[in-house]
């Protein structure tokens, strides 16, 4: 028995001894190659704790001879020690990131005509993010992978921009200028605080990304929804999986836990009418967005726009658009609202202008 003890115990100070040596290797080379690889690796809580490189990148590549045996880590190497995080991160729409890229239209249109902007543009967030199931330093920047760099806005900030102007739209918030005066504060709400309370990292809101309900209750919004929806389909965006509710239980389901992470810091009455001047807002911009889509039609049928020349002018005087207006309400920031109005009343006058050229000239 005493043998046994001590043939195990043995077995594992070699064991022991060989991890130190692989982590030592990698480090004594890439500390050369990459010292701030190492330097950001050093820092990490997972170093700190005694894991090696060989934990996340297996053992296979020793050398410089045989890089390509190197394991790329993704979320099945994450979900070991956070088996948690990784199922939640399954169930949101980051893991289905890659699908709401190759199934609607538009995707495929860009990766056809301009495959290079394509991959530098469209697919730096929708593939990197899942690919392989999920990358968890899409958010966790490697080698550091830092719970408190992934907490700050900026963690956000390359894929939530632009087109879709969530950053944007915080930035100039009330929120976001507390941030940029205090930093990271218990007080301060930043994107983790009211899109992930208490670390869930599936990541959902009522009204989705695309503005949709599954069911709309009120039969003249419904109507309008319908229009806007059928434009979304065609240029495919709203083809994504799990773009939207898809029916009112989920979508109360979703208002509810977002009025729980409001109520932390203000009155449950005070939250409820602000995300319900963001749904008038959502109405407002389903409206406009009817009214742009309706001129375009008539142009089409007059056969002043091809179906090429269609889609593009919907994707580029509608889309963004309209998400920028729901996006800056919910988001609390009142200039974006105003601008992304502006812009779909000089664009519907536009189009209503030429319509009635084109008519005065038959």
């Amino acid at each position: 028995m005493k043998f046994r003890m001590l043939l195990a115990v043995g077995v594992l100070c070699v064991c022991v001894v060989q991890a130190h040596a692989a982590k030592e290797s990698c480090i004594d080379c890439h500390g050369k190659d990459n010292p701030k690889l190492v330097v950001d690796w050093e820092s990490s809580a997972m170093a700190k704790k005694g894991m090696g490189c060989e934990d996340c990148h297996g053992t296979e590549h020793d050398g410089p001879t045989n890089v390509e045996k190197s394991v790329l880590p993704t979320i099945k190497q994450c979900s070991k020690c956070h088996e948690k995080q990784a199922s939640q991160f399954m169930l949101g729409k980051h893991a289905r990131a890659e699908e709401a890229l190759s199934i609607p239209p538009m995707g495929k249109k860009v990766n056809k005509q301009a495959p290079v902007v394509f991959r530098r543009a469209c697919a730096t967030c929708h593939q990197e993010i899942c690919k392989g199931g999920g990358q968890c330093d899409a958010c966790h920047s490697r080698h550091r992978f830092s719970a408190e760099e992934a907490r700050k806005p900026e963690a956000c900030l390359p894929c939530h921009m632009g087109n879709h102007p969530q950053y944007e739209a915080y930035g100039f918030s009330k929120h976001g200028a507390l941030y940029k005066s205090r930093g990271l504060d218990d007080a301060v709400p930043t994107c983790a605080t009211c899109h992930m309370s208490k670390g869930d990292h599936m990541v959902k809101t009522s009204w989705g990304f695309f503005g949709i309900r599954g069911e709309e209750p009120d039969k003249k919004q419904a109507a309008i929804q319908k229009k806007v929806k059928k434009s979304l389909s065609m240029l495919g965006p709203v083809l994504a999986p799990d773009s939207f509710r898809p029916d009112m239980a989920q979508w109360n389901e979703r208002r509810e836990a977002m009025l729980d992470i409001c109520a932390d810091c203000h009155s449950r009455s005070h939250a409820k009418g602000h995300l319900e001047e963001g749904d008038k807002v959502v109405t407002q911009a389903n409206k406009m967005a009817s009214g742009l889509i309706f001129a375009a039609d008539e142009l089409k049928a007059m056969g002043e726009l091809n179906q090429k020349e269609y889609f593009w002018l919907i994707r580029d005087k509608m889309h963004a658009q309209r998400m920028g207006m729901y996006i800056n309400a919910f988001h609390q920031n009142p200039e974006g609202v105003l601008l992304d109005f502006i812009h779909f009343k000089r664009e519907t006058m536009a189009l209503k202008k030429n319509i009635q050229q084109k008519k005065e000239k038959k």
